[in-house]
């Protein structure tokens, strides 16, 4: 990044300059992680994540800004909190590596595993089975291990793109393609905890 402009210090983020507090008007909105000054990356130190969630809060706070920076302050603070949520997500975080490398987006590519198909198919089915039998049954109740095993395979899935994004691919690269049908697959399993959490409750 560039010197600020107001007092010549090194900028750390697109929102601001730390050293002298000044916030910037924003052309373009900056990906996630321009917001929080970081090269992109699937692995991510949660911790260190959360401490600079909180210096940039101090940044971008409306209560530190006055007049039209308080309404700046506002739209950086909703940007900043949106850019952490989003890294902070492995899933979320990995959807967005895949586009910015210049993958297909999950509106332009729905492929899945071909494996992957017969399984959605069958938990449709158990799951309408399921939903025809009163609150609290034993098919109810049973749900909870599949839930289980759903959120332990989706973490695997998650975790095969993890790798497959470590080191980074080069931009365009053939692997964003079926990185993206696993990603596919983990977001249908996650539809499918919802649909178990309907159930559970119903």
């Amino acid at each position: 990044m560039t010197a600020c402009a107001s007092c010549g210090a090194d900028l750390t983020t697109p929102l601001g300059c730390e050293a002298c507090g000044v916030l910037f008007q924003l052309d373009d909105e900056p990906n996630p992680f321009e917001v929080f000054g970081r090269e992109p990356a699937f692995a991510l130190d949660q911790k260190a994540h959360k401490k600079r969630l909180l210096q940039l809060t101090r940044l971008c706070h409306p209560d530190h800004h006055g007049g039209s920076a308080a309404t700046r302050a506002e739209s950086h603070t909703a940007l900043l909190n949106h850019a952490y949520e989003k890294l902070a997500d492995e899933f979320l975080r990995a959807d967005l590596l895949i586009a910015l490398l210049g993958g297909p987006a999950e509106s332009a590519d729905r492929q899945m595993p071909p494996e992957f198909l017969l399984e959605v198919l069958e938990w449709n089915e158990h799951f309408d089975d399921v939903e025809a039998t009163p609150t609290g049954s034993p098919e109810r109740e049973a749900l909870t291990l599949m839930a289980g095993d759903l959120k332990q395979r989706r973490a695997a899935v998650i975790g095969s793109v993890g790798a497959g994004l470590t080191p980074l691919p080069p931009h365009g690269d053939p692997i964003l393609s079926s990185l993206r049908r696993e990603l596919n697959a983990a977001r249908y399993r996650t539809r499918a905890l919802w649909r178990i959490r309907e159930l559970r409750v119903a």
